[in-house]
């Protein structure tokens, strides 16, 4: 049996009673994603990110701070394993909450990974046949927690003899940041191609995106903006030529294909 969230609690508590579990994880998370994200995205937002960093750096004591790398080297570790076994685990989503850090009061209660699995065998039944005419396959997750449904569609992908990383790309949008971190750095340690946004998906509001290295190396949003600036030019021509005599109007986008293109 796997002991990586039995592991990762462990951790967490040693930090002591000066400090609070959930406040730990949370800087553990945020520290993951700020170190993961800014070793390859050299943006405009670089330099504000490890301010950030330090910022976080500076609220605990140098011995305190030290278990932070033994944490992230933990769920390395697991995420490694999972992939290797064949078993995708939710970690972090998992481990939050068991820490009892979820908003309850906004109703924040994370897929189990055993309800993932189903989804993501019934939304990928066609996976095999798509992936026979296309180099990838999409996955829209407008509510993304921790990532559990995109670490479920990638084990399903992984069980049809594919690469995940070379054949999946996910989107996914979360108005809480806290997940949209969590989510981020599982699928950079499990391969997954992914842009995470930080939103709200049913205003249509995003304030950041979050690429894994892999979407960004396999030239997945290049590759979904050119559909969809093909896709909408020929629903265009299509409305133009037609015998309709009302107004033409540019076709609307689909929530994936804003998040795509933000």
């Amino acid at each position: 049996m796997d002991n990586t969230v039995k592991d990762l609690k462990k951790l967490i508590y040693s930090f002591g009673a000066a400090y609070k579990p959930s406040d730990v994880f949370r800087d553990f998370v945020e520290l993951a994603a700020l170190a993961i994200f800014n070793s390859y995205m050299r943006d405009d937002d670089w330099e504000i990110r490890e301010e950030r960093y330090h910022t976080i750096r500076r609220e605990y004591k140098e011995e305190a701070f030290k278990i932070f790398p033994e944490l992230l080297g933990v769920l390395t570790s697991g995420c490694l394993h999972a992939v290797n076994v064949g078993s995708y685990e939710d970690f972090l989503g998992e481990l939050y909450m068991d820490l009892g850090a979820s908003n309850e009061r906004n109703g924040q209660y994370f897929t189990p990974m055993s309800v993932s699995r189903v989804m993501a065998r019934l939304a990928g039944i066609d996976t095999a046949e798509k992936l026979e005419k296309q180099r990838f396959v999409s996955l829209l997750e407008p509510c993304c927690g921790s990532g559990a449904n995109l670490l479920a569609f990638a084990e399903h992908i992984a069980d049809r003899g594919k690469v995940p990383t070379l054949h999946m790309a996910a989107v996914a949008v979360d108005i809480d940041v806290l997940c949209v971190w969590m989510c981020f750095v599982q699928c950079h340690f499990y391969g997954i191609p992914a842009k995470i946004i930080h939103g709200d998906s049913i205003k249509n509001e995003f304030q950041t995106a979050w690429r894994t290295v892999h979407w960004l190396r396999g030239g997945f949003e290049d590759d979904m903006k050119a559909e969809i600036e093909a896709d909408k030019k020929a629903a265009f021509d299509a409305k133009r030529h037609s015998r309709d005599e009302t107004k033409i109007t540019a076709p609307l986008l689909t929530l994936e294909e804003q998040l795509v293109l933000f």
